[in-house]
């Protein structure tokens, strides 16, 4: 049996619009374009491949090799952030010992989803004598801790400790409040064999209606909410990421190779340093 097609495009797909929100291509055509785009629609990026991993945990679990999946996800996360070390000096030797540490723990910009995922899938593993309904209210609590944190500092509600979250972004994009809950629900996703169960058609249709959400809810933030806080954690999320999932498991078609995913991985890994050497030896915005 091969690998699913649709999920692989997905996946490129995916791995393309994660670019989007560190490069934010359609900034230059306005607020409300950087809005649907970069703060909207690209958001689906990390929520939708945290699913996969999910789900393919599922499959390792019930194969007896639960462990060895969360040690290989350990390992990405140490070999990535070797390869990046040239990348990061710039800023790792200038920084002190405590922002050193941080960053060695939670990763270096966008390597925070691979320390995070080992992290889930650990607490998976920990957890997989659950039923589906303890799982099912685990990852509910965390999703919606994480939106509770989130909007409270959108709309200036809370106002996390800068010296304890080094990361303006640690508060509510984190292991717990997002790779939690949507790596949950991809492992829910297979043990409950939803993508068999579904209707395939009113998956489709509510997949689409929630990528709308989206990118409705981004603009709703983005000019209501007094405080700019990145849409990393949106309710809508919620919804159109595991739809998303479960359409493009339904879709019939295989491939014989692992071509597809491992364009998507390494488009994933590498374009942070295109980006970074970019923003530091160019006239580009944003250095980093």
């Amino acid at each position: 049996m091969g690998r699913s097609r649709a999920v692989d495009l997905l996946k490129l797909a995916l791995a393309l619009m994660v670019v989007g929100i560190h490069a934010s291509p359609l900034a230059g055509l306005g607020n409300t374009a950087r809005l649907i785009s970069a703060e909207g629609l690209f958001r689906l990026g990390v929520p939708v491949f945290l699913l996969f991993n999910g789900y393919y945990l599922q499959g390792a679990i019930a194969a007896g090799r639960g462990w060895h999946f969360v040690k290989r996800a350990a390992l990405l996360y140490a070999i990535w952030m070797v390869i990046y070390i040239p990348v990061a000096w710039p800023i790792w030797s200038n920084a002190p010992w405590r922002q050193k540490f941080f960053t060695l723990v939670i990763g270096y910009w966008h390597l925070w989803y691979l320390s995070g995922f080992a992290l889930a899938a650990a607490v998976a593993v920990l957890l997989a004598h659950w039923s589906a309904a303890r799982l099912a209210v685990l990852a509910g609590a965390t999703l919606g801790a994480g939106l509770a944190v989130f909007y409270g500092m959108s709309l200036g509600l809370i106002f996390p400790d800068p010296d304890l979250f080094m990361d303006p972004l640690l508060p509510h994009r984190n292991a717990l409040f997002v790779c939690v809950p949507f790596l949950l629900m991809g492992l829910l996703i297979r043990r409950l064999d939803l993508a068999a169960r579904l209707p395939r058609g009113a998956v489709l249709a509510l997949a689409g209606l929630g990528v709308l959400l989206v990118m409705a809810e981004s603009l709703v933030l983005g000019n209501f909410a007094p405080i700019g806080v990145s849409h990393d954690t949106m309710l809508s999320l919620g919804l159109a990421a595991p739809l998303l999932a479960i359409a493009a498991l339904q879709w019939p078609g295989a491939v014989t190779d692992r071509t597809l995913g491992d364009y998507a991985s390494g488009i994933y890994f590498l374009h942070v340093a295109f980006c970074a050497y970019s923003y530091r030896y160019t006239d580009l915005p944003s250095p980093v």
